[in-house]
């Protein structure tokens, strides 16, 4: 009788074993289920993002924004949410479980600025979000006069598009109709300019008719608004850009997925704010040998003008940043920073109607199979700057500001890391990334390649780094003060102008897009949780009695798709509850 006691207690683990099995299978069948119905609506909703991902059916759409189809998403993404939530997190595959979580936090993400900051109702230029054609132009996946039909297909849209901005938007704060002005007032020249002649060799009378008028009707839709923004901008009262503490606490918690205190917030900015002040000093003193100067800052802003000797001429600041591409993906390549996949980067002046920024760059996305060109897009000098407003530019966009901006915007920064998202195991991980994650290897990119000999590690190009992150660390303190401390426009101008040493025109521009654009503390953010991660793996690997690996990280990391940095951090580090600021 006493063999019979381990023969049951073998096929009762069996049968625990077949019901696991079954219970997982189910599982991610309906994970797998709800991936698939949840993107196929997020596309519906968002078909230009479909479309810069690499999914070309969507090319000539624009999605409807009246209030009855947001409202109507709204309702479908908490439909998913309760699918994704019913769907027992221990019992999917460990890819799965990053899918749900992923989806989730974009369901959080729509939900905080649809929902509860009802951006739609308070933005005009949310609804520009869709306007921009460039992808269009530029990436050449397809003939050119097949991508014209798609653009003639947007352009008959845009007039329904600014419809509903004068239907949903009410009482915008005044920041937010600054900054949709440049925007508005900067697409008709383009579309009736610089897109004219782009498309111009298509040989198709009928198709360039159709474009000829889809352009004037939009052009015209356009340049009404913008008059009807201009007339507001001088009509007060105007609606509040500070979405308050707790909003503020939550865009955190649900977005970066670190939930602390705001005093603790922001004395993690304050301290890296310190640690940055006494690196620009002791690389001013390496740059100026002043070390008889008791002003701190009167050493740094010597060497600020040294470095700043250093400047492409007015009409070669685009050029000179293109020159620098190949020498930083040979220097992340030669230096085993990380793993460089192919494509190639080309470098071009931003569009007068998109620039409200220094730099960004377009990133073919994970389904493109013929386009793989990266366009990296930079601030060119404009013609009606004053000249002491050009010397200022060039001043602080010199040489070594470039050189850094373009490891950020491109190796080893977005453009590396994006080839490495695209290659992440499944189609949510690929195309749902986090902010804090993208933007902070980015910039966590910057002063980790000047450590590791870019420019020769010399002072010149630690203190552009360090400008730059000064620049970024003034986003995160101005971020919460402005939106929970109330802060003005004005005195955070200031601030990035005196602190972060701008220029007039970014010091403005900067103030402007922290109303708008609080998760700019991001890049500071995830910087600091990369880094805590790095050191966290780094021990690890000297416990075990193993040399860390740089590159091993950094492939490591980059191949995790770009969920927010702790979740990256718990599956690499295999601890469930790590946290960057424990």
């Amino acid at each position: 009788m006493k063999a019979v006691f381990p023969i049951l207690l073998a096929l009762a683990t069996l049968a625990l074993v077949a019901t696991s099995a079954r219970a997982q299978r189910n599982s991610d069948e309906e994970l797998d289920t709800v991936v698939e119905a949840f993107l196929d609506r997020y596309f519906d909703f968002y078909p230009t993002a479909a479309m810069r991902a690499g999914l070309h059916d969507y090319d000539g759409r624009l999605g409807d924004r009246s209030a009855a189809a947001i409202e109507a998403y709204l309702a479908d993404i908490d439909v998913f949410e309760e699918r994704l939530l019913a769907v027992a997190q221990e019992e999917l595959s460990p890819d799965q479980q990053v899918d749900r979580v992923v989806i989730l936090r974009q369901i959080d993400r729509d939900q905080f600025w649809l929902e509860e900051l009802a951006t739609w109702r308070n933005n005009p230029r949310y609804y520009a979000g869709q306007m921009d054609l460039t992808l269009l132009l530029l990436l050449d996946y397809a003939p050119l006069e097949k991508r014209m039909v798609s653009i003639v297909e947007r352009l008959e849209q845009f007039p329904s598009l600014v419809a509903a901005a004068r239907a949903n938007i009410d009482n915008p704060p005044r920041p937010f109709i600054e900054t949709a002005l440049i925007t508005y007032r900067g697409l008709p020249n383009f579309l009736e300019k610089d897109l004219v002649t782009a498309l111009a060799s298509v040989d198709d009378p009928e198709l360039q008719q159709r474009f000829r008028r889809a352009i004037q009707q939009a052009a015209a839709a356009l340049s009404d608004y913008a008059y009807e923004l201009q007339m507001r901008l001088g009509t007060p009262p105007f609606g509040e850009y500070a979405m308050g503490a707790e909003s503020y606490r939550r865009m955190n918690s649900h977005l970066s997925a670190v939930d602390l205190p705001l005093d603790q917030l922001k004395s993690i900015g304050e301290e890296e704010l310190a640690r940055l002040q006494n690196l620009a000093y002791e690389l001013a003193l390496e740059i100026t040998g002043d070390v008889e100067n008791p002003n701190r800052d009167e050493v740094v802003l010597a060497a600020f003008d040294a470095i700043g000797l250093d400047q492409p001429a007015p009409d070669e600041i685009v050029s000179s940043a293109a020159d620098v591409i190949g020498d930083l993906r040979t220097f992340v390549d030669e230096t085993a920073i990380g793993t460089v996949l192919p494509g190639d980067v080309e470098v071009r002046a931003i569009p007068p109607f998109r620039r409200t920024n220094f730099a960004y760059i377009f990133i073919p996305g994970p389904f493109e199979t013929a386009a793989t060109t990266g366009f990296y897009f930079i601030q060119p000098v404009e013609e009606n700057w004053s000249d002491a407003v050009k010397t200022e530019f060039l001043t602080r966009n010199n040489d070594w500001a470039i050189l850094n901006t373009s490891g950020h915007e491109a190796y080893p920064g977005h453009y590396h890391h994006y080839n490495h998202i695209n290659r992440a195991p499944t189609r949510a991980q690929q195309l749902l990334t986090a902010y804090v994650t993208t933007e902070g290897w980015a910039h966590y990119g910057e002063e980790m390649s000047w450590r590791q000999g870019l420019g020769g590690g010399g002072p010149r190009l630690g203190l552009a780094v360090v400008q730059d992150a000064l620049l970024r660390v003034v986003r995160y303190l101005t971020s919460i003060g402005l939106h929970t401390e109330g802060m003005s426009v004005e005195t955070a101008e200031e601030m990035f102008h005196r602190v972060a040493y701008q220029d007039s025109v970014n010091a403005r521009q900067q103030a402007l897009r922290g109303t708008y654009d609080p998760e700019y503390l991001n890049y500071t953010l995830g910087k600091l949780m990369i880094l805590r991660l790095r050191d966290d793996a780094r021990a690890g690997a000297e416990a075990r009695g193993e040399p860390f690996d740089l590159k091993a990280f950094h492939d490591d990391f980059m191949s995790r798709g770009a969920p927010p940095v702790p979740w990256v951090g718990r599956r690499m580090l295999n601890d469930p509850e790590w946290h960057p600021f424990r």
